[in-house]
């Protein structure tokens, strides 16, 4: 039977325990133990021979002389490879305070932590909190004096430059990590309070802002129909305009809550529009000149609806009104030129939220067919709701409490 693993004695665990490539993934995981972490402190860092860290560590020398072995092999795999180097396990005590045997050790990490330099941190108040929350930064729990700024994009779009500006204020301001929102904005993670200023002045030198949260209407978001093979609708474009006209010309203006838009190229909803306190959904609208059906008995409107709504009647075709989701993907199938023409519009939805509680968003009972006609109801929706809104209610609420046909009529207005 093998005799049992002495427990190894260590001074402290590494303040940082994680080590990896910046230029490109790891290829895979090394794990140092805390153990092998210890030897190259002792051996590497503080100069000790072999049996003065077997004596600290309180185990034999031969086997320091093989952990400390072990853990130069695994660090030249790890730059040789370019792995990522984890520390943690092993059977390992934890020195309490300074020990006898420590007493003349300069580097002893208790004592360097005792004579540290004070904390400089500012430690935000409640007040500052909600305040740097309004420029976008929102708290990261698990610091005591660390936000995540959201820097704005149009739709997801930046250009290589912003990227590389946003790199360079993430490692500069932050932790050097970035991450997306659901809502396309980028996170500079762990940015420290009073970096927060530094921060957003570095940005507007480049061109990009913060914001995104707040009472007010939010960046807005879209699709890529501009470029997708399935676009009705230039998406880009249209949420671009909504950016400058609404995101940025109401931004001073408060609402009784967040006022999220979507923009979606075709009924496939990648965007999820209904789901957003107002969405636009492209549509064509296909004009089917019925007198030029031949009844084939394998339709390829019937064959290729994707939504199986089109069907033969009587020998004639037949495509329900209520049911057509004008995707457009008949147009020009017919053999016969039956659904060739066609007129490109615009479907939107009211009342869509997510989050806590769903709710889906209801579609205006008309479909327009112009750009300044959009634009018109999404303004007149964004006042209905600063005007009639209850301040904490979402527009979904809004709309529920005065009902949807009455919010219709006033937003349709001379449209009806």
């Amino acid at each position: 039977m093998p005799r049992p693993q002495k427990c190894r004695h260590i001074c402290s665990k590494p303040k940082v325990s994680s080590f990896g490539p910046t230029n490109t993934y790891a290829s895979e995981e090394i794990v140092l133990g805390y153990d092998e972490y210890e030897t190259l402190r002792l051996i590497d860092r503080e100069g000790l021979n072999h049996a003065e860290c077997a004596k600290k560590m309180n185990v034999a020398r031969t086997t320091v002389t093989r952990m400390y072995g072990s853990a130069r092999k695994k660090i030249a795999e790890a730059l040789v490879k370019g792995s990522q180097i984890s520390i943690r396990g092993g059977d390992i005590s934890v020195c309490a305070a300074i020990r006898p045997e420590c007493a003349d050790a300069p580097n002893c990490c208790h004592k360097l932590a005792q004579n540290a330099a004070p904390d400089t941190r500012t430690i935000p108040t409640s007040e500052d909190i909600t305040r740097v929350k309004g420029l976008g930064f929102l708290r990261d729990k698990t610091t005591d004096n660390c936000f995540n700024g959201r820097v704005i994009t149009r739709n997801g779009k930046i250009t290589a430059d912003q990227s590389q500006i946003i790199a360079e204020a993430a490692k500069r301001f932050g932790n050097g990590e970035i991450a997306m929102t659901t809502r396309l904005t980028v996170e500079i993670q762990r940015v420290p309070y009073e970096n927060i200023e530094p921060l957003c002045a570095f940005l507007a030198e480049h061109g990009l802002e913060t914001g995104g949260t707040g009472p007010k209407v939010r960046p807005i978001v879209s699709c890529k129909g501009t470029t997708c093979q399935y676009g009705l609708i230039d998406t880009y474009a249209l949420s671009e305009e909504i950016h400058e006209r609404f995101y940025r010309g109401w931004h001073d203006v408060k609402l009784p809550h967040k006022f999220k838009i979507a923009v979606g190229g075709c009924p496939n909803n990648c965007v999820k529009p209904d789901l957003n306190d107002l969405g636009i959904v492209g549509q064509r609208l296909v004009k089917i000149d019925y007198e030029k059906c031949r009844g084939c008995k394998v339709c390829q409107i019937e064959k290729g609806c994707p939504i199986k709504v089109a069907h033969l009647e009587d020998g004639r075709i037949t495509v329900p009104a209520d049911a057509c989701n004008h995707c457009g993907r008949c147009k020009g199938k017919c053999p016969f030129h039956v659904f060739d023409e066609y007129t490109d519009g615009y479907r939107v939805y009211i009342g869509g939220r997510w989050g806590k509680k769903v709710a889906q968003g209801r579609p205006l009972s008309t479909i327009f067919t112009s750009k300044e006609e959009v634009l018109a109801v999404l303004e007149k929706a964004i006042v209905l709701f600063r005007d009639q809104g209850i301040a904490g209610e979402r527009f979904a609420d809004t709309v529920n409490r005065l009902g949807f046909e009455a919010v219709e009529k006033q937003l349709l207005g001379e449209n009806a």
